[in-house]
């Protein structure tokens, strides 16, 4: 058994507002999701993303993200991660997850998790 646990509400209903806009819900793998989570959770990389996303279709366009951006080292990270969760067309070794700040890692491996083909059994939201 699993619990969704988000970093603060803010990050919740960040994520509510973007899977929100979604036109069919049940359509959407969870892949998308799982990348969708890592992207509510953290500022830059949402600020980056959003322009390779169709909300409404669920679809993310991975192929020039890394060309057509500049990154910092954990954006880079959580970004090629974000990739490899929705398609895996990028990768993203095991260090490079381990070297992030605290904040960034726990956003990474509950991310891992949402993408296992797994039943979850309840949501956990931070009061801030």
């Amino acid at each position: 058994m699993n619990h969704i646990d988000f970093l603060s509400s803010d990050h919740y209903n960040e994520f509510k507002r973007l899977a929100q806009r979604l036109t069919d819900p049940g359509s959407t793998g969870r892949e998308y999701f799982a990348a969708l989570y890592v992207i509510a959770g953290n500022t830059h990389v949402r600020e980056r993303l959003l322009p390779y996303m169709d909300l409404e279709a669920g679809k993310i366009r991975t192929s020039t993200i890394i060309d057509d951006n500049t990154f910092d080292k954990r954006e880079f990270v959580l970004t090629k991660l974000v990739i490899h969760l929705y398609n895996s067309k990028e990768w993203v070794l095991p260090t490079e997850l381990i070297a992030l700040p605290e904040e960034d890692y726990k956003l990474a491996m509950q991310a891992i998790t949402l993408c296992r083909n797994e039943q979850f059994d309840g949501v956990t939201i931070p009061n801030d």
